[in-house]
């Protein structure tokens, strides 16, 4: 797969995941990351997630897992074709869950836009809570920071596959940024990642 940006313009679907980072250690650090595949693609790495599915496992999850099972995990998620594009945010102490995901999302939706994605797919967190991500995302667009071409689905976390490999990937960089670079090394060279500092901003 070309790197996101090279060469000729591929389309892309996309699946993301969020994450605080480690509040002692990382404070006021939120992450939106995504994986971005071109669609031939999904089915050959909904196969291979699935082939890490324990017996009794409704998903591969990266919080409940041993650093044994991570490596195991990033060794399949190194090899699979995809891209990755994470948005880092630092934000301002207090805020709550969902002003750093909203805040979050104004860069990495537009971003996700710019490497190709027509269709982004998150985790459903229930139906309050994903008609405020399709709020989030029309406010973009009536504010002219993004065009009409991306679409918005949701879809329940055990239900795809793909949305384990989001996970791991945003896993994997919050273990980097608070010192353990052991699985994100494995990645980076797919990933591409945008900081955001609003800690000074009101």
């Amino acid at each position: 797969m070309e790197r996101v940006g090279e060469g000729a313009r591929r389309v892309f679907s996309a699946w993301g995941d969020e994450s605080g980072s480690v509040a002692s250690r990382d404070p006021d650090v939120y992450l939106m990351g995504a994986v971005l595949a071109v669609p031939d693609e999904v089915p050959d790495l909904r196969a291979a997630m699935r082939e890490l599915q324990r017996p009794r496992e409704k998903k591969v999850h990266w919080h409940a897992d041993s650093d044994g099972r991570h490596d195991t995990i990033i060794g399949v998620v190194a090899e699979l074709p995809i891209e990755g594009v994470v948005v880092v945010r630092h934000g301002m102490p207090g805020e709550k869950d969902e002003r750093r995901r909203r805040k979050c999302f104004e860069t990495f939706a537009p971003e996700l836009v710019a490497a190709g994605c027509t269709n982004l797919t998150l985790e459903s967190r229930g139906r309050t809570a994903d008609e405020r991500d399709r709020k989030m995302l029309d406010a973009l667009r009536s504010q002219r920071r993004l065009d009409g071409t991306l679409r918005l689905d949701h879809a329940a976390g055990p239900a795809d596959p793909v949305l384990w490999i989001a996970d791991a990937v945003c896993g994997a960089l919050v273990a980097s940024r608070v010192g353990n670079r052991r699985w994100w090394a494995h990645l980076e060279k797919k990933m591409t990642v945008h900081l955001v500092d609003d800690a000074s901003r009101t």
